[in-house]
């Protein structure tokens, strides 16, 4: 990137500093970020830009992309030439502002993702679709809580007519304006939902009177506590067992979820949803106090990062669990940098996070050594997030720690390194 047009733009009135990034859309690019003066007013912001498109030209040189702006935790961009008359991304941005109830936006493998409160992320995606015209290219937006209980994300492209369902967006936030309780999801253009009560809001026999509108989507998902099923058959799993289940799971700290699937049109118990050790410890001890059955309890510590998608569990149980299998499954529970355990007669597969610490690393390997030498261990790293596929490590064969023959190229070498030296320890 040229110096001396890092150096213009970086003096221009309003620019603290310009910078070359990586493109959050698109990692093999770079583009040039201009962090504003805090507190800069729209119109100036307006002048900076309007100035840039005058004057950019003769430092373009090669480069060709838009320029991101950031301005008190807002980012847009505009494209820095004179025959562009509307930058959707930066009026958008500084609506946001303005509104002041989202807390950020920054850039995703596609579009904008907004930060806001869970009780206004439909309120937002509404006033944030509707600042500026549809972009020409397909993009996908995404308005957020932080934690991922409230997501809404769309598709936007004119040629295809993909855009925000203002009208189902708009029952949704009317039932936050309503309901301070209540999250979930919207997906578009497939126009599927998950609409979820607290307990708080409304008692299940007020919901089951007036449910969510399922015309409105292709797929509804309703919650209400821990309860999660699909409209067709959420009344019909209400009954007296599983209301009785789901009460008594709902005293259990860490237990977030009581699942159910479509089965043909009849309601199916597919698990018990757990975030911790606690959850796990205790929905065991809860399902095998009151339901003499087998039921599926997966260990789920964050939302997909696709909104609707069946998150990744670390581990699936069940009440059924003994000995070395309980164990494991209840060490491993709250240690982060552990990503996905399976336990079985003859082998085992433990994935780790690459940045894992050195607590979590001891105390995984710890409980893994529980298993009978004649159990082959299968070591792998994650690759984070919804990404498909693990990375080898090597594997653990009669107590000894055999590195993966071919080093995998994206592996710091110190992490095996870590793992030969904790396991020669840890296995002692």
């Amino acid at each position: 990137m040229a110096r001396d047009r890092l150096e213009w733009l970086g003096g221009l009135d309003g620019v603290e500093r310009a910078e070359v990034i990586t493109s959050a859309t698109d990692p093999q690019d770079d583009l040039i970020l201009l962090r504003l003066t805090k507190g800069l007013a729209d119109d100036a912001v307006n002048a900076l830009t309007g100035k840039v498109k005058k004057d950019f030209e003769s430092r373009r040189g090669d480069y060709l992309n838009s320029i991101e702006v950031e301005l008190d935790g807002y980012r847009g961009r505009f494209y820095p030439s004179p025959v562009t008359k509307r930058d959707t991304d930066l009026e958008r941005a500084l609506w946001l502002r303005r509104d002041g109830r989202a807390t950020a936006v920054t850039y995703g493998a596609s579009g904008q993702v907004v930060t806001a409160p869970a009780s206004a992320v439909a309120a937002v995606a509404l006033g944030f679709e509707a600042a500026a015209p549809v972009s020409k290219d397909r993009r996908t937006h995404r308005v957020e809580s932080a934690d991922r209980q409230a997501v809404v994300e769309w598709a936007e492209s004119p040629y295809a007519d993909f855009r925000l369902d203002r009208k189902a967006t708009q029952y949704f936030a009317d039932l936050q304006a309503r309901y301070p309780g209540v999250v979930g999801w919207l997906s578009f253009p497939e126009r599927q939902a998950g609409i979820h009560f607290a307990a708080t809001d409304l008692t299940l026999d007020a919901l089951l009177e007036a449910p969510p509108k399922a015309e409105l989507f292709e797929r509804l998902e309703v919650g209400w506590g821990i309860v999660h099923a699909p409209a067709t058959v959420f009344a019909a799993a209400l009954t007296q067992e599983h209301r009785r289940l789901a009460t008594e799971l709902a005293k259990v700290a860490g237990v977030t979820g009581l699942e159910f699937r479509d089965d043909g049109g009849k309601p199916d118990l597919a698990s018990v949803r757990v975030k911790d050790r606690a959850g796990y410890v205790g929905a065991v001890a809860t399902l095998r106090r009151i339901r003499d059955a087998y039921v599926p309890i997966e260990l789920v510590r964050r939302p997909s990062e696709y909104p609707g998608r069946r998150p990744t569990a670390v581990f699936r149980g069940s009440p059924y669990d003994q000995d070395a299998e309980y164990r494991i499954h209840a060490a491993i529970a709250d240690l982060a940098g552990v990503t996905e355990v399976q336990i079985g007669p003859r082998a085992a597969n433990l994935s780790i996070a690459q940045d894992i610490s050195d607590a979590d690393l001891t105390s995984a390997l710890k409980a893994m050594a529980t298993l009978p030498a004649t159990v082959t261990i299968n070591l792998s790293a994650s690759q984070g997030g919804d990404k498909v596929g693990v990375i080898p490590l090597g594997r653990i064969a009669r107590r000894q720690y055999v590195p993966q023959p071919t080093k995998p190229p994206t592996i710091d070498p110190a992490l095996i390194t870590r793992l030969s030296r904790t396991w020669a320890a840890a296995s002692r």
